[in-house]
């Protein structure tokens, strides 16, 4: 009793408890530095993080659809076990005896010693391409005479889409036409003497009359048709032009369609492009082609713009901002290239004229760099080319060149690749650069912009087959490069062979 402490009496199964420390409630100077080393390591939020932009610019960034996300279905598939397959089956023996008999004949013959003495023959394989069309016209004028009525009309058809205008290939529809009381014939007749360019009265009146129709298919066939003779009349020369049969008829006709709809429908849009083929000082057509350029369809659109630019002579700022807006954004590449090519018929004096000289120059310089078709760039370069706008475009990407960011030098080589280079000093520091630069995507489009120059350079080809023989995406490059220019050289050779004729 004399302050004798108890002791507590454990039982068999219980464990004694840790003794509390202080240690875990003093904060170490090791666990400040880990938790730092661990906050460093969380990635920032995004509005503290630059965007990385890659040259030439991905095709998707034009995609004006969601692509739609593939689910796959879950399903069981029985495997089968590892003894199982050690046993096989007589079905499997067979199969795989056939394999064996068939690597066999493969090997005792080889094709390599019949591959290197044969040679192609491309006369032939032109001279079947010519035989190919006169027969097979041959064959379509006799079905047009066939007793079946349904042989005929696909004759016609046929004939309309071949774009073939010959004499007798005319003479036949129009004298099915004149002789077949089919209307159904007679309309497929006279709708492929249109697209074949053949605008006599008969026919222009024939299809006025299926133009005033209700059948809307019916219209955008015999508008298309219209549009493709119609426009192939405008390009020719004055002087040279035939006289379209009832042809007041026909542009009141077309009138009444652009009046009688939405003017940004189909059917009124194609019935103006028509009028301002037939008429270029149609104030109704100007009105049509200006209210499409400030909608966002862009075949339209730059139907517009040709129109308007090319056919009807009208040019102000507006309409050069929707070709700068058609260059910069439009889905089809096509398009692009095409609005850049206006850019360069309506000249530097219009240009300036209107004050958008810089405007143009800067889509222009950020469009050399940044689209990813070849073709689209070739017509940028032209575009600069012929708006006297080339040697500014040099001097900025020769000293983009030397700047130590690695996209600049990236899209200043991609530029050159299409434009040329005016200096060896140039030429030389790319060739420097393809050894010695330290971003592997500028190496690449150095290889690129050599290829697609067509450089077969001893120089290059001496760096190029050094570079083959290593490995990864630098390699491959290369490979191609040299077929490129193994190809180029080719053709220039044949075409020198060529030039010499024997008398």
């Amino acid at each position: 009793m004399g302050g004798s402490k108890m002791v507590p009496v454990m039982s068999s199964g219980a464990k004694m408890p840790r003794p509390f420390s202080w240690s875990s409630m003093i904060e170490r100077t090791e666990d400040k530095e880990a938790r730092l080393t661990v906050q460093c390591k969380i990635p920032k939020n995004s509005f503290q993080q630059t965007p990385h932009i890659t040259y030439p610019r991905t095709p998707s960034l034009w995609r004006t659809y969601v692509p739609d996300s593939c689910f796959i279905q879950p399903r069981i598939v029985e495997q089968p076990d590892p003894a199982t397959l050690k046993k096989q089956c007589m079905y499997r023996k067979k199969l795989e005896k056939e394999k064996t008999k068939a690597m066999k004949k493969k090997s005792d013959f080889s094709l390599f010693k019949f591959v290197k003495s044969a040679k192609i023959k491309q006369k032939e394989r032109y001279i079947w391409e010519e035989k190919l069309e006169p027969e097979r016209l041959k064959v379509l004028i006799k079905y047009l005479a066939s007793p079946v009525e349904l042989e005929q009309i696909y004759a016609a058809q046929a004939l309309g889409h071949l774009r073939i205008a010959e004499e007798s290939v005319i003479s036949a529809l129009y004298n099915t036409l004149q002789e077949s009381n089919s209307p159904s014939l007679q309309y497929e007749a006279a709708r492929s003497l249109a697209l074949l360019g053949c605008l006599e009265t008969s026919v222009v009146k024939l299809l006025i009359r299926h133009l005033k129709e209700v059948s809307l298919n019916r219209r955008e066939d015999i508008l298309a048709a219209f549009k493709v003779s119609l426009q192939a009349w405008s390009l020719m020369p004055p002087f040279e032009r035939y006289c379209i049969g009832s042809q007041n008829s026909l542009i009141r006709n077309l009138q009444r369609l652009v009046n009688l709809q939405d003017p940004l429908d189909n059917i009124s849009f194609d019935a103006a492009l028509c009028l301002g083929y037939l008429d270029q000082s149609s104030s109704l057509a100007q009105k049509t082609m200006l209210m499409c350029l400030t909608q966002k369809d862009w075949k339209k659109k730059i139907q517009a713009l040709v129109m308007l630019i090319k056919h009807m002579g009208i040019i102000d700022a507006e309409i050069i901002k929707s070709i700068i807006d058609q260059l910069q954004h439009s889905p089809v590449y096509k398009h692009r290239a095409d609005s850049a090519k206006l850019l360069a018929a309506i000249g530097l004096n219009t240009i300036q004229e209107e004050d958008m000289e810089e405007a143009v120059f800067n889509v222009l310089l950020v469009k050399l760099s940044e689209e990813p078709f070849l073709v689209v760039r070739q017509s940028v370069a032209l575009a600069i080319e012929k708006l006297k706008m080339k040697k500014r475009v040099w001097e900025i990407m020769e000293k983009n060149l030397k700047d130590q960011n690695a996209e600049i030098r990236k899209q200043a080589v991609i530029a050159l690749g299409v434009l040329g280079l005016r200096q060896k000093s140039v030429f030389f520091v790319m060739l420097e650069m393809l050894e010695l630069d330290t971003s592997m995507d500028v190496r690449i489009q150095v290889i690129r912009a050599f290829s697609t120059l067509g450089m077969n350079n001893i120089y290059v080809r001496k760096s190029l087959r050094s570079k083959e023989q290593t490995a990864g995406i630098l390699a491959r490059e290369c490979t191609k490069a040299l077929k490129v220019l193994d190809k180029i050289s080719m053709a220039r050779k044949q075409s020198v062979i060529q030039s010499y004729r024997i008398y």
